[in-house]
């Protein structure tokens, strides 16, 4: 017999439960290899998806850097700006 860490057979029954929609006592019915299998294929879509978002974050980054920031235009806008007083009507 071996053990079980009981906090990790319970994240990945959560995990299951979630990513496939179905309860947790529907994966105490899973036969072993078929749950193991499901959380192979989980943690493969999620480091997928980990790696498809940090490629779009250094995307974003490094549009940040080519494309100055807007404060910075505005402010440099209202300095161009000529400065116009207008008559008080009253």
């Amino acid at each position: 017999m071996f053990r079980v860490n009981i906090r990790n057979l319970v994240k990945n029954k959560l995990s299951i439960a979630r990513e496939w929609h179905i309860a947790p006592s529907e994966v105490d019915r899973m036969v072993y290899f078929e749950y193991e299998q499901i959380l192979e294929e989980i943690n493969e879509v999620n480091k997928e998806q980990q790696k498809q978002r940090e490629e779009e974050e250094k995307k974003y980054q490094s549009m940040n850097k080519t494309v100055p920031n807007m404060n910075n235009m505005m402010s440099n806008m209202q300095r161009s700006l000529p400065k116009v007083s207008l008559p008080k009507f009253g």
